[in-house]
């Protein structure tokens, strides 16, 4: 096991307890979607989470939240409810806003009929897997190949599942009984305790060394009940090279025979629109000069009264635009090219200079009929330099 907590810290929630039942503000699935964006939003692998699966994705309630994470380019829905998915499927495509501010890198949107138990060649390459109250509604035999096919096959940088917490049921017993089953949900098959659920993840590291784990939950007791736990308990599984440590043993990808034979049917696949930035590094350096010289002119303080013109350091320019690699040498290139004066390292931005060019005009990104982005400058608004 590791120590994990999530990157922004816990949840501002409120449990509480009435004369007829206990509420969750906000709602426990609410949480648990928070929860795995955050774990996903993890600045030590963020960067290379790129296709995700999502197993028992149901409505596709959770990609609502998952397709706004700008580095992922490839999401897998996957669940075994053949209507369901088709009653959902309206839900992947892109909406007008994503064509009106588009995504700055692809994204491709795929639905799948198949089982969590399966592997298929369309998991291959994944590097995260989300599974949120899954694992309760299968079978024992399900239940048993669920790591085989993502620990053995699959292999993924990172593993969230979730799970009710077996122990909090005394609580919701206090007002209504379970189901007849014995059970929070009709179709669940079991419910974990934190130990049982525990005792689960242990099995699977010491079968698959090459993954740690650490176990969390959402949805807090009520004060004093703390005790039970969480109403909803969540392991993550992260593979050891992303957290910097050494593989226990090689990635090797292994299938039994009739995994092999097995294939997900695809009902839908999307691709979100985007933006490709086409221009070279020192064009985009241009461009954001141009903007901190405009920027610059907007400021009575960076104006000199005996030199009629706004001044802006050459260091201080450089300091601004360190995060996109420039240096000074590069800028004075740049400066120099485009015949903007510079004394005693400083830039002199002339009064009329906005005037008479139309360097200082925002650009505006608008979408063609062909989806290509073409840059317009506003030349029909006054622009009051």
């Amino acid at each position: 096991m590791f120590s994990y907590t999530l990157p922004c810290g816990g949840f501002r929630t409120l449990t509480k307890l009435t004369g007829t039942g206990i509420s969750f503000d906000p709602p426990v699935y609410e949480q648990r979607y928070c929860a795995a964006i955050q774990i996903l939003e993890d600045a030590r692998w963020v960067k290379e989470i790129k296709k995700v699966t999502e197993f028992g994705c149901a409505e596709m309630r959770f990609f609502q939240l998952m397709r706004r994470i700008e580095t992922i380019e490839n999401i897998l829905q996957v669940d075994i409810d053949h209507d369901t998915l088709k009653a959902h499927l309206s839900r992947t495509n892109p909406l007008v806003s994503d064509y009106m501010k588009q995504r700055v890198a692809p994204l491709r949107v795929q639905v799948l009929l198949g089982s969590v138990a399966d592997a298929s060649e369309e998991l291959r390459n994944t590097d995260a897997v989300i599974a949120l109250e899954l694992i309760e509604h299968v079978y024992e035999d399900v239940l048993a190949k669920i790591p085989v096919n993502i620990f053995g096959f699959m292999q993924p940088k990172i593993v969230i599942f979730s799970t009710p917490n077996a122990d909090f049921n005394t609580i919701f017993t206090r007002f209504n009984p379970l189901l007849p089953n014995g059970f929070r949900h009709h179709d669940h098959k079991f419910e974990w305790t934190r130990e049982e659920f525990k005792s689960w993840c242990l099995g699977i590291t010491e079968k698959y060394t090459n993954y740690m784990f650490s176990l969390l939950g959402v949805g807090d007791p009520p004060q004093g009940e703390e005790a039970v736990g969480h109403v909803s308990q969540i392991a993550l599984f992260v593979r050891k090279d992303i957290l910097g440590l050494p593989l226990a043993e090689p990635l090797a990808r292994q299938l039994t025979p009739d995994s092999i034979m097995s294939t997900y049917k695809t009902l839908h696949v999307v691709d979100f629109p985007f933006y490709k930035d086409n221009r070279t590094p020192e064009e985009k350096i241009w461009t954001e000069v141009e903007n901190q010289l405009y920027q610059c002119t907007k400021d009575d303080d960076n104006y000199d009264t005996e030199r009629y013109a706004y001044k802006l350091s050459l260091d201080e320019l450089t300091r601004r635009l360190s995060y996109l690699g420039a240096t000074r040498e590069l800028l004075a290139k740049l400066l120099e090219q485009h015949k903007k004066i510079v004394e005693n390292d400083f830039i002199l931005i002339e009064e009329n200079d906005g005037e008479e060019s139309s360097d200082w005009a925002d650009p505006v990104y608008e979408q063609n009929e062909g989806n290509e982005v073409m840059q317009a400058n506003k030349e029909d608004e006054n622009w009051d330099v």
